[in-house]
């Protein structure tokens, strides 16, 4: 049976270009593959789960970060990079799993992993577009910023847009048709759009933060307002480096879905290297964190003490 084929045995609202049931007909190092995919994912989500953790723990803890705009949406984001290690990556873990031993669960686990990851996925992609507007008010139009933006407001706008987008992206994706070239066109019509806009925000804020780096230290200011000043500035290059990230683990998976759309179906030379792009999109949970706790001091300083205090306990 070619790979142009849909399998009409094994019956399930998703479909596979394959057998899941029935792997016999597959490369014999897809298996081996397979598991060192399983392992990856078994090791990275409880260090996802723990750093996130602890990123909310400091924010949560500790009263000057929680009534701050930018450390909320820190905050936010780093919740959906929490659920990604806690609930997406076990259960992709276990869909390979399934898939290796050919179990009858594939269909209900496919589910719940496409559904959980879907969500979580605009949960993070919401986020990182109000994170994204929240620098550019900020450092563009304060006067603006600074009398409309509140943390309050923030908030709100990020559930709501999650909520809507999550339910619109899931409800078309469910309705489409079974091709798997179909199914790419929903999340590339969301997440193409979203990614425009934090790309000109973080470009344009920046170029803006980098003048103004070199501008603080001719003004004739007090120290304390320019490390004031000096703190927004990184707080704006660290959103650079969190969407730099986002695009390094995010093409991969992009790249696939465009050849997805443009074949119909996954080409066997593919359908491998789809496993390993959806390791590196979870990966990017892990690596959010690690870069909130090396570039923001208060972050670095608050999770060095929660862990301080673990191994005291």
């Amino acid at each position: 049976m070619t790979s142009n084929q849909t399998i009409s045995s094994f019956q399930c609202l998703i479909t596979f270009d394959f057998d899941p049931t029935n792997t016999t007909h597959l490369p014999a190092s897809v298996v081996p593959k397979w598991i060192s995919l399983i392992a990856i994912n078994i090791v990275i989500s409880p260090l996802t789960v723990l750093i996130n953790l602890l990123v909310i723990w400091t924010v949560v803890k500790n009263e000057q970060l929680r009534s701050n705009s930018y450390y909320i949406l820190v905050t936010i984001l780093s919740f959906g990079d929490l659920l990604i290690g806690l609930v997406v990556q076990p259960l992709y873990a276990a869909l390979m799993i399934c898939f290796t031993v050919q179990s009858s669960y594939i269909c209900e686990l496919t589910m719940a992993y496409a559904v959980s990851a879907l969500l979580c996925t605009a949960w993070t992609t919401v986020t990182m577009v109000i994170v994204s507007l929240e620098r550019y008010l900020y450092i563009e139009h304060p006067l603006f910023y600074h009398t409309s933006v509140t943390s309050k407001k923030l908030m709100i706008a990020t559930a709501v847009s999650s909520v809507l987008v999550g339910t619109t992206i899931l409800s078309t994706w469910l309705q489409v048709s079974e091709s798997i070239g179909t199914r790419q066109l929903p999340l590339i019509l969301t997440f193409g759009p979203s990614f425009v806009v934090v790309f000109f925000c973080v470009t344009k804020i920046h170029l803006t933060a980098r003048r103004q780096m070199r501008a603080i230290s001719a003004q004739q200011e007090s120290v304390a307002m320019k490390q004031s000043k000096i703190k927004e500035c990184k707080r704006t290059f660290t959103l650079g480096l969190i969407v730099l990230a986002s695009v390094a683990c995010l093409c991969p998976i992009l790249i696939l879905k465009i050849v997805g759309v443009v074949k119909g179906n996954w080409p066997d030379n593919v359908r491998f290297l789809h496993g390993i792009s959806l390791t590196l999109l979870h990966l990017q949970s892990l690596i959010n964190p690690i870069i909130y706790s090396l570039r923001l001091s208060d972050i670095r300083s608050g999770v060095a003490k929660r862990l301080g205090c673990n191994r005291s306990q």
